[in-house]
């Protein structure tokens, strides 16, 4: 399905919120732009965009076509390039959180790199990668945390249980039961915010009336391998999947908590934009992904 003028010019809109930008992307002047957005509007008979002195409005009618011509748009040039060469490979652009990254991603990059020219992975927070999927910059995210379910499709990939954990050698490691008011008195350490891990923490410490600055101190950093190593330095506690340390607990240098009324299971999913021309594709790598996790 390919769209008129009107649609990209209005897609370019709801992005800059600003008809001047606007021009000045689509090298138009900025009446023709207000022209093709009056026009659309007419057609259609929905109001997709507003003033609320001084800013442009974009209404929810407006964010929901913009979304679909995003999708039709991104759809319309996969299903070209196909056609064009359809025995070729293409390169393949995906996106996976820094937790189902540790988890699976260089083994799983090794099984399909003969089906792909090239392979870029972004690794990055669950808002970032549900962003460059919107955008089309990337076909697919390995996403732990929330999501809108009804933006995306989505394969259910893994259960993984939400820890608690700390230090073998931290005094809450020797208590048979933890309360949070216990874990308030340590340092926190926890991803930055838009991460999936520090979305589920929040989101639970909300339901206790609590929130992350509670703790004695807050560390953020941006990546788990550095948590984990400052856990290892009993340096404070954290919260994350129990995948990410197999042997960490199994030689019991880190140690799950005992806290009482916690109890957290997420499923990892492959998350893409609904409908997409390579969904089988996609499926067939997810249960890659499966396989390697013997799933």
């Amino acid at each position: 399905m390919i769209l008129d003028r009107r649609y990209e010019t209005f897609l370019t809109l709801a992005k800059t919120a600003s008809y001047t930008k606007t021009a000045q992307q689509l090298f138009i002047t900025q009446p023709a732009v207000t022209q093709q957005i009056a026009s659309l509007q007419k057609d259609l008979q929905i109001e997709l965009v507003k003033y609320e002195r001084p800013k442009l409005i974009i209404t929810p009618a407006g964010q929901e076509l913009a979304k679909f011509i995003e999708s039709v748009t991104i759809k319309s040039h996969q299903i070209l390039a196909h056609l064009k060469q359809p025995n070729d490979k293409r390169p393949l652009k995906f996106g996976a959180t820094l937790s189902f990254n540790a988890i699976v991603e260089p083994q799983f990059i090794k099984q399909i790199s003969d089906q792909f020219t090239d392979i870029n992975c972004l690794v990055a927070n669950t808002d970032q990668i549900l962003s460059q999927i919107d955008n089309g910059e990337i076909e697919f995210g390995l996403v732990e945390g929330n999501f809108q379910l009804a933006d995306y499709d989505f394969i259910p990939i893994f259960k993984d249980d939400f820890i608690a954990v700390c230090n073998s050698k931290n005094p809450l490691a020797k208590k048979k039961a933890v309360q949070l008011t216990d874990c308030l008195q340590w340092p926190l350490l926890l991803r930055e915010r838009g991460s999936g891990t520090r979305s589920i923490l929040e989101n639970w410490l909300g339901t206790m009336n609590r929130s992350v600055t509670d703790f004695s101190k807050v560390i953020t950093v941006g990546d788990m391998t550095t948590i984990i190593g400052l856990l290892e330095s009993n340096l404070g506690i954290s919260f994350m999947y129990r995948s990410l340390l197999p042997q960490q607990l199994a030689n019991g240098q880190l140690i799950q908590l005992p806290l009482a009324d916690f109890k957290i299971t997420r499923t990892l999913s492959m998350v893409f934009q609904r409908q997409s021309y390579y969904e089988a594709q996609y499926r067939q790598m997810a249960n890659i992904i499966k396989r390697l996790l013997g799933q």
